[in-house]
Protein backbone atom coordinates (compact mmCIF):
# COMPACT_ATOMS: atom_id res chain seq x y z
CA UNK A 1 0.00 0.00 0.00
CA UNK A 2 2.77 1.96 0.86
CA UNK A 3 4.58 1.87 -2.21
CA UNK A 4 1.62 2.09 -4.57
CA UNK A 5 0.59 5.54 -2.88
CA UNK A 6 4.87 6.20 -3.24
CA UNK A 7 4.02 5.80 -7.16
CA UNK A 8 1.29 7.81 -7.43
CA UNK A 9 2.92 11.02 -5.75
CA UNK A 10 6.06 10.70 -7.51
CA UNK A 11 3.36 10.18 -10.93
CA UNK A 12 1.91 13.54 -10.16
CA UNK A 13 5.38 15.56 -8.81
CA UNK A 14 6.01 14.34 -12.56
CA UNK A 15 3.29 15.78 -14.19
CA UNK A 16 3.74 19.02 -12.61
CA UNK A 17 7.24 19.09 -13.44
CA UNK A 18 8.22 16.89 -16.38
CA UNK A 19 4.44 16.24 -18.21
CA UNK A 20 5.96 15.19 -21.04
CA UNK A 21 8.10 11.74 -19.50
CA UNK A 22 5.48 11.47 -16.58
CA UNK A 23 4.81 7.45 -16.76
CA UNK A 24 2.53 5.88 -14.26
CA UNK A 25 2.38 2.01 -14.77
CA UNK A 26 -0.74 0.71 -12.72
CA UNK A 27 0.73 -2.59 -13.00
CA UNK A 28 2.85 -2.20 -10.27
CA UNK A 29 -0.16 -0.79 -8.33
CA UNK A 30 -1.42 -2.76 -5.94
CA UNK A 31 -5.89 -3.49 -6.52
CA UNK A 32 -7.00 -0.86 -3.72
CA UNK A 33 -5.01 1.85 -5.98
CA UNK A 34 -5.49 0.70 -9.49
CA UNK A 35 -8.55 2.47 -10.23
CA UNK A 36 -7.55 6.04 -8.52
CA UNK A 37 -4.25 5.24 -10.55
CA UNK A 38 -6.75 5.40 -13.98
CA UNK A 39 -8.55 8.30 -12.45
CA UNK A 40 -5.42 10.20 -11.99
CA UNK A 41 -4.03 9.04 -16.12
CA UNK A 42 -6.80 10.66 -17.42
CA UNK A 43 -6.60 13.82 -15.25
CA UNK A 44 -3.02 14.00 -16.27
CA UNK A 45 -4.24 13.70 -20.16
CA UNK A 46 -6.91 16.79 -19.50
CA UNK A 47 -3.66 18.78 -17.92
CA UNK A 48 -1.77 18.08 -20.67
CA UNK A 49 -4.29 19.07 -22.98
CA UNK A 50 -4.98 21.71 -21.12
CA UNK A 51 -1.79 22.91 -21.33
CA UNK A 52 -0.99 22.29 -25.02
CA UNK A 53 -4.17 24.73 -25.53
CA UNK A 54 -2.90 27.16 -23.46
CA UNK A 55 0.59 27.25 -25.02
CA UNK A 56 -1.40 27.38 -28.54
CA UNK A 57 -3.16 30.08 -27.15
CA UNK A 58 -0.17 31.81 -25.75
CA UNK A 59 1.57 32.13 -28.96
CA UNK A 60 -1.38 32.96 -31.02
CA UNK A 61 -1.69 36.45 -28.52
CA UNK A 62 1.86 37.03 -29.18
CA UNK A 63 2.06 36.91 -32.62
CA UNK A 64 -1.08 39.37 -32.32
CA UNK A 65 0.35 41.67 -30.47
CA UNK A 66 3.68 41.58 -32.73
CA UNK A 67 1.34 42.45 -35.59
CA UNK A 68 -0.37 45.24 -33.58
CA UNK A 69 3.06 46.40 -32.71
CA UNK A 70 3.90 46.29 -36.12
CA UNK A 71 0.62 48.72 -37.68
CA UNK A 72 1.15 50.73 -34.61
CA UNK A 73 4.43 51.49 -35.99
CA UNK A 74 3.60 51.88 -39.68
CA UNK A 75 0.41 54.09 -38.49
CA UNK A 76 3.21 56.54 -36.57
CA UNK A 77 5.13 56.34 -40.07
CA UNK A 78 1.87 57.42 -42.28
CA UNK A 79 1.01 59.88 -39.89
CA UNK A 80 4.52 61.33 -39.55
CA UNK A 81 4.56 61.53 -43.66
CA UNK A 82 1.20 63.09 -43.52
CA UNK A 83 2.22 65.53 -41.13
CA UNK A 84 4.96 66.30 -43.45
CA UNK A 85 2.93 66.39 -46.36
CA UNK A 86 0.21 68.84 -44.28
CA UNK A 87 3.00 71.09 -43.69
CA UNK A 88 4.43 71.45 -46.59
CA UNK A 89 1.30 72.07 -48.27
CA UNK A 90 0.84 74.85 -45.51
CA UNK A 91 3.89 76.55 -46.63
CA UNK A 92 2.79 76.28 -50.26
CA UNK A 93 -0.27 77.62 -49.79
CA UNK A 94 1.79 80.27 -48.09
CA UNK A 95 3.60 80.84 -51.21
CA UNK A 96 0.12 80.91 -53.39
CA UNK A 97 -1.54 83.45 -50.97
CA UNK A 98 1.66 85.80 -51.47
CA UNK A 99 2.26 85.11 -55.37
CA UNK A 100 -1.21 85.90 -55.93
CA UNK A 101 -0.96 89.12 -54.65
CA UNK A 102 0.93 90.01 -57.72
CA UNK A 103 -1.09 88.92 -60.37
CA UNK A 104 -3.91 90.86 -62.27
CA UNK A 105 -6.82 88.99 -61.87
CA UNK A 106 -9.08 88.84 -58.67
CA UNK A 107 -9.03 85.77 -56.88
CA UNK A 108 -11.57 84.36 -54.41
CA UNK A 109 -11.09 81.36 -52.03
CA UNK A 110 -14.39 80.09 -50.35
CA UNK A 111 -14.92 76.84 -48.17
CA UNK A 112 -16.93 74.49 -50.51
CA UNK A 113 -19.65 73.56 -47.60
CA UNK A 114 -19.80 76.77 -45.22
CA UNK A 115 -19.20 79.59 -47.97
CA UNK A 116 -16.97 80.94 -45.75
CA UNK A 117 -14.54 83.18 -46.99
CA UNK A 118 -11.15 81.80 -47.02
CA UNK A 119 -8.56 84.15 -48.76
CA UNK A 120 -9.05 86.91 -51.39
CA UNK A 121 -5.75 88.32 -53.17
CA UNK A 122 -4.90 91.73 -53.18
CA UNK A 123 -6.57 92.87 -56.34
CA UNK A 124 -10.13 91.13 -54.98
CA UNK A 125 -9.58 93.17 -51.98
CA UNK A 126 -9.32 96.32 -54.15
CA UNK A 127 -12.35 96.10 -56.10
CA UNK A 128 -14.20 95.36 -53.05
CA UNK A 129 -13.32 98.84 -51.75
CA UNK A 130 -13.44 100.69 -55.30
CA UNK A 131 -16.78 99.26 -56.04
CA UNK A 132 -18.86 97.30 -53.43
CA UNK A 133 -22.00 97.33 -54.82
CA UNK A 134 -20.54 95.56 -58.13
CA UNK A 135 -18.43 93.07 -55.68
CA UNK A 136 -20.94 92.18 -53.57
CA UNK A 137 -22.93 90.93 -57.12
CA UNK A 138 -20.07 88.90 -58.13
CA UNK A 139 -19.69 87.56 -54.72
CA UNK A 140 -23.35 86.33 -54.92
CA UNK A 141 -22.74 84.93 -58.25
CA UNK A 142 -19.81 82.71 -57.10
CA UNK A 143 -21.18 81.88 -53.89
CA UNK A 144 -25.09 80.75 -55.73
CA UNK A 145 -22.84 78.74 -58.28
CA UNK A 146 -20.59 76.89 -56.19
CA UNK A 147 -23.11 74.27 -55.32
CA UNK A 148 -23.10 73.62 -58.98
CA UNK A 149 -19.06 74.36 -59.89
CA UNK A 150 -18.93 71.16 -56.63
CA UNK A 151 -21.58 68.65 -58.30
CA UNK A 152 -19.81 69.16 -62.10
CA UNK A 153 -16.37 68.95 -60.75
CA UNK A 154 -17.00 65.71 -59.04
CA UNK A 155 -19.14 64.01 -61.97
CA UNK A 156 -16.03 64.84 -64.11
CA UNK A 157 -13.89 63.20 -61.46
CA UNK A 158 -16.14 60.30 -61.46
CA UNK A 159 -16.19 60.59 -65.43
CA UNK A 160 -12.38 60.63 -65.34
CA UNK A 161 -12.07 57.40 -63.26
CA UNK A 162 -14.47 55.33 -65.86
CA UNK A 163 -12.36 56.46 -68.57
CA UNK A 164 -9.00 55.80 -67.13
CA UNK A 165 -10.63 52.43 -66.57
CA UNK A 166 -11.57 52.02 -69.97
CA UNK A 167 -8.54 52.84 -71.23
CA UNK A 168 -6.76 50.09 -68.78
CA UNK A 169 -9.08 47.60 -69.93
CA UNK A 170 -8.28 48.11 -73.37
CA UNK A 171 -8.12 51.20 -76.34
CA UNK A 172 -10.85 53.49 -76.73
CA UNK A 173 -13.56 53.50 -79.52
CA UNK A 174 -12.59 54.78 -83.01
CA UNK A 175 -13.52 58.59 -82.07
CA UNK A 176 -13.34 58.92 -78.76
CA UNK A 177 -11.08 61.80 -77.17
CA UNK A 178 -10.42 62.47 -73.79
CA UNK A 179 -8.23 64.76 -73.65
CA UNK A 180 -10.77 67.62 -73.26
CA UNK A 181 -11.80 66.50 -69.98
CA UNK A 182 -10.91 68.62 -66.91
CA UNK A 183 -11.27 66.98 -63.59
CA UNK A 184 -10.27 69.85 -61.46
CA UNK A 185 -12.17 72.95 -62.93
CA UNK A 186 -14.86 74.49 -64.54
CA UNK A 187 -14.57 77.45 -66.39
CA UNK A 188 -17.65 79.56 -66.74
CA UNK A 189 -19.15 83.12 -67.76
CA UNK A 190 -20.35 86.05 -65.75
CA UNK A 191 -22.11 89.44 -66.73
CA UNK A 192 -23.16 92.21 -64.49
CA UNK A 193 -24.71 95.44 -64.57
CA UNK A 194 -22.51 97.98 -62.47
CA UNK A 195 -25.09 100.97 -60.75
CA UNK A 196 -24.23 103.32 -63.95
CA UNK A 197 -26.17 100.47 -66.04
CA UNK A 198 -23.13 99.30 -68.14
CA UNK A 199 -22.65 95.64 -68.65
CA UNK A 200 -19.50 93.80 -67.37
CA UNK A 201 -18.34 90.42 -68.05
CA UNK A 202 -15.91 88.02 -66.25
CA UNK A 203 -14.45 84.59 -67.45
CA UNK A 204 -14.55 82.38 -64.16
CA UNK A 205 -12.39 79.11 -63.71
CA UNK A 206 -13.20 77.46 -60.70
CA UNK A 207 -10.92 75.07 -58.44
CA UNK A 208 -11.89 72.38 -56.15
CA UNK A 209 -8.79 71.73 -54.01
CA UNK A 210 -7.81 71.10 -50.31
CA UNK A 211 -7.27 74.25 -48.16
CA UNK A 212 -5.46 75.11 -44.79
CA UNK A 213 -6.97 78.05 -42.66
CA UNK A 214 -4.41 79.87 -41.63
CA UNK A 215 -6.11 81.30 -38.10
CA UNK A 216 -5.90 77.49 -37.30
CA UNK A 217 -3.80 75.73 -35.26
CA UNK A 218 -4.72 72.22 -35.17
CA UNK A 219 -3.83 71.00 -39.18
CA UNK A 220 -6.62 68.27 -39.16
CA UNK A 221 -9.56 70.72 -38.20
CA UNK A 222 -7.98 73.01 -40.78
CA UNK A 223 -7.57 71.51 -43.60
CA UNK A 224 -11.24 72.19 -45.84
CA UNK A 225 -12.37 71.54 -48.99
CA UNK A 226 -11.99 75.13 -50.66
CA UNK A 227 -13.07 76.60 -54.31
CA UNK A 228 -10.88 78.70 -56.10
CA UNK A 229 -12.35 81.27 -58.26
CA UNK A 230 -10.16 82.96 -60.50
CA UNK A 231 -11.64 86.02 -62.09
CA UNK A 232 -10.62 87.74 -65.12
CA UNK A 233 -12.45 91.06 -66.62
CA UNK A 234 -13.25 90.30 -70.20
CA UNK A 235 -15.43 94.00 -70.56
CA UNK A 236 -13.03 95.24 -72.66
CA UNK A 237 -11.80 92.51 -74.87
CA UNK A 238 -16.15 91.44 -75.37
CA UNK A 239 -16.64 95.23 -76.26
CA UNK A 240 -13.13 95.14 -78.60
CA UNK A 241 -14.80 92.22 -79.93
CA UNK A 242 -18.23 93.85 -80.26
CA UNK A 243 -16.71 96.82 -82.30
CA UNK A 244 -14.52 94.66 -85.07
CA UNK A 245 -18.20 92.61 -85.27
CA UNK A 246 -19.67 95.98 -85.80
CA UNK A 247 -16.77 96.64 -87.98
CA UNK A 248 -17.02 93.77 -89.92
CA UNK A 249 -20.55 93.10 -90.43
CA UNK A 250 -22.81 95.82 -89.29
CA UNK A 251 -24.26 98.68 -91.62
CA UNK A 252 -23.54 102.08 -89.54
CA UNK A 253 -26.53 103.50 -90.51
CA UNK A 254 -29.39 100.96 -90.20
CA UNK A 255 -27.62 99.02 -87.55
CA UNK A 256 -28.69 96.07 -90.32
CA UNK A 257 -25.77 92.73 -91.09
CA UNK A 258 -23.94 94.09 -94.24
CA UNK A 259 -23.24 92.19 -97.63
CA UNK A 260 -20.28 90.24 -95.80
CA UNK A 261 -22.92 88.65 -92.81
CA UNK A 262 -25.20 88.21 -96.12
CA UNK A 263 -22.91 85.72 -98.36
CA UNK A 264 -21.34 83.91 -94.88
CA UNK A 265 -25.07 82.83 -94.04
CA UNK A 266 -25.75 82.14 -97.33
CA UNK A 267 -22.47 79.89 -97.71
CA UNK A 268 -23.58 78.50 -93.86
CA UNK A 269 -26.98 77.54 -95.09
CA UNK A 270 -25.47 76.03 -98.81
CA UNK A 271 -23.32 73.90 -96.85
CA UNK A 272 -25.77 72.76 -94.33
CA UNK A 273 -28.35 72.02 -97.29
CA UNK A 274 -30.53 74.32 -96.20
CA UNK A 275 -32.92 76.11 -98.83
CA UNK A 276 -33.63 79.69 -98.75
CA UNK A 277 -34.60 82.36 -100.65
CA UNK A 278 -32.63 85.30 -101.70
CA UNK A 279 -34.52 88.69 -102.31
CA UNK A 280 -32.83 91.82 -103.98
CA UNK A 281 -34.54 95.05 -103.07
CA UNK A 282 -33.51 98.21 -104.34
CA UNK A 283 -34.51 101.54 -102.57
CA UNK A 284 -37.06 103.75 -105.71
CA UNK A 285 -36.40 107.78 -105.79
CA UNK A 286 -33.55 108.14 -102.92
CA UNK A 287 -31.63 110.20 -105.31
CA UNK A 288 -34.85 113.04 -105.59
CA UNK A 289 -35.18 112.09 -101.99
CA UNK A 290 -31.05 113.59 -101.30
CA UNK A 291 -31.81 116.27 -104.14
CA UNK A 292 -34.54 117.63 -103.18
CA UNK A 293 -34.26 117.37 -98.91
CA UNK A 294 -31.15 117.02 -97.81
CA UNK A 295 -28.83 113.27 -97.26
CA UNK A 296 -30.26 113.33 -93.75
CA UNK A 297 -33.70 113.18 -94.97
CA UNK A 298 -32.52 110.61 -96.99
CA UNK A 299 -30.75 108.48 -94.61
CA UNK A 300 -33.87 108.48 -92.83
CA UNK A 301 -35.74 107.09 -95.80
CA UNK A 302 -32.94 104.49 -95.68
CA UNK A 303 -33.73 103.48 -92.42
CA UNK A 304 -37.24 103.73 -92.56
CA UNK A 305 -36.86 101.13 -95.34
CA UNK A 306 -35.05 99.11 -93.29
CA UNK A 307 -37.40 98.66 -90.52
CA UNK A 308 -40.49 97.82 -92.77
CA UNK A 309 -38.25 94.78 -94.19
CA UNK A 310 -37.55 93.85 -91.10
CA UNK A 311 -41.09 93.47 -90.37
CA UNK A 312 -40.97 90.37 -92.71
CA UNK A 313 -39.13 88.64 -90.90
CA UNK A 314 -35.71 86.81 -91.74
CA UNK A 315 -32.09 88.20 -92.25
CA UNK A 316 -32.27 91.79 -94.06
CA UNK A 317 -28.91 93.02 -94.76
CA UNK A 318 -27.79 95.95 -96.13
CA UNK A 319 -25.46 95.59 -99.08
CA UNK A 320 -25.07 98.61 -100.64
CA UNK A 321 -26.23 102.49 -101.12
CA UNK A 322 -29.82 101.87 -101.55
CA UNK A 323 -29.89 98.21 -102.13
CA UNK A 324 -30.97 95.38 -99.53
CA UNK A 325 -31.07 91.05 -99.28
CA UNK A 326 -33.90 89.77 -97.16
CA UNK A 327 -32.59 86.09 -96.99
CA UNK A 328 -35.87 83.81 -95.46
CA UNK A 329 -35.67 79.74 -94.79
CA UNK A 330 -39.10 77.87 -94.54
CA UNK A 331 -40.84 79.64 -97.55
CA UNK A 332 -41.47 79.98 -101.32
CA UNK A 333 -40.18 82.50 -103.81
CA UNK A 334 -44.32 83.28 -104.62
CA UNK A 335 -44.90 83.88 -100.52
CA UNK A 336 -41.75 86.03 -100.69
CA UNK A 337 -42.75 87.89 -103.05
CA UNK A 338 -46.28 88.16 -102.26
CA UNK A 339 -45.37 89.82 -98.93
CA UNK A 340 -42.82 91.89 -100.65
CA UNK A 341 -45.95 93.45 -102.65
CA UNK A 342 -48.00 94.03 -100.10
CA UNK A 343 -45.00 96.10 -97.98
CA UNK A 344 -44.31 98.06 -101.39
CA UNK A 345 -47.99 99.11 -101.89
CA UNK A 346 -48.28 100.38 -98.28
CA UNK A 347 -44.98 102.41 -98.73
CA UNK A 348 -46.19 103.76 -102.05
CA UNK A 349 -49.55 104.78 -100.11
CA UNK A 350 -48.01 106.24 -97.27
CA UNK A 351 -47.54 110.24 -98.20
CA UNK A 352 -46.41 111.47 -94.81
CA UNK A 353 -42.92 112.34 -95.25
CA UNK A 354 -43.37 114.72 -98.39
CA UNK A 355 -41.39 112.42 -101.20
CA UNK A 356 -42.43 109.22 -102.65
CA UNK A 357 -41.33 105.85 -101.10
CA UNK A 358 -41.14 102.80 -103.01
CA UNK A 359 -38.72 99.78 -103.89
CA UNK A 360 -38.31 97.72 -106.75
CA UNK A 361 -37.79 93.61 -105.83
CA UNK A 362 -37.33 90.15 -107.14
CA UNK A 363 -36.96 87.10 -105.50
CA UNK A 364 -34.60 83.28 -106.30
CA UNK A 365 -35.42 80.41 -104.23
CA UNK A 366 -32.08 78.04 -103.70
CA UNK A 367 -32.49 75.01 -103.47
CA UNK A 368 -30.63 72.55 -100.75
CA UNK A 369 -27.74 71.07 -101.55
CA UNK A 370 -26.78 73.43 -104.57
CA UNK A 371 -24.36 72.84 -106.54
CA UNK A 372 -24.54 76.79 -108.63
CA UNK A 373 -22.23 79.16 -106.98
CA UNK A 374 -23.70 81.49 -104.55
CA UNK A 375 -22.44 84.55 -107.07
CA UNK A 376 -24.92 82.93 -110.09
CA UNK A 377 -27.96 83.56 -107.54
CA UNK A 378 -27.20 87.08 -106.71
CA UNK A 379 -26.60 88.09 -110.16
CA UNK A 380 -29.65 86.45 -111.46
CA UNK A 381 -31.96 88.07 -108.95
CA UNK A 382 -30.16 91.39 -109.33
CA UNK A 383 -30.81 91.30 -113.10
CA UNK A 384 -34.53 89.99 -112.69
CA UNK A 385 -34.89 93.16 -109.83
CA UNK A 386 -33.62 95.48 -112.49
CA UNK A 387 -36.50 94.05 -114.75
CA UNK A 388 -38.67 94.26 -112.59
CA UNK A 389 -37.82 98.10 -112.06
CA UNK A 390 -38.33 99.11 -115.55
CA UNK A 391 -41.72 97.12 -115.36
CA UNK A 392 -42.73 98.27 -112.34
CA UNK A 393 -41.54 101.53 -111.26
CA UNK A 394 -44.03 104.38 -111.22
CA UNK A 395 -42.31 107.56 -113.24
CA UNK A 396 -40.79 110.38 -110.74
CA UNK A 397 -43.42 112.61 -112.36
CA UNK A 398 -46.71 111.02 -111.53
CA UNK A 399 -45.15 109.99 -107.51
CA UNK A 400 -43.67 113.97 -106.58
CA UNK A 401 -46.09 115.27 -104.15
CA UNK A 402 -46.48 119.18 -104.77
CA UNK A 403 -47.70 122.16 -102.66
CA UNK A 404 -50.35 123.65 -104.52
CA UNK A 405 -49.19 126.85 -102.67
CA UNK A 406 -45.63 126.56 -105.54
Amino acid sequence: MEHSLNLLINYLQNILEQPETAILRREELSPDFREMGEKITLLAEMIHDLTNQLHQKTEALELENQVLLDNIQAMDEISWSLEQSNQELRNNLELVNALTDYTHSMIFVYSSDTCQEVHINQPARWFQKAHPQTAAQLTRHLLDKQPEIQHQIDQNRETQKTESAELQSGLPAEGEDFSDHSQNSLRWDMALRDPDDMDIFYQVESFLIPWFQSDMANSHDARKQAIVHIVIDETERQRRQKLIYRFAYVDPLTNLNNRRYATEKMEQWLQEGTSFTLSFIDVDYLKYCNDTFGHEQGDSYLIEVSRALQTLGGEVCRVGGDEFFLLQTGLTSAEQNRKLEELRQMMLADKSSGHPKCFSYATTLVPAHSTTPLPVYISDTDTKMYEYKQKYKIPLADVVYKDDRI
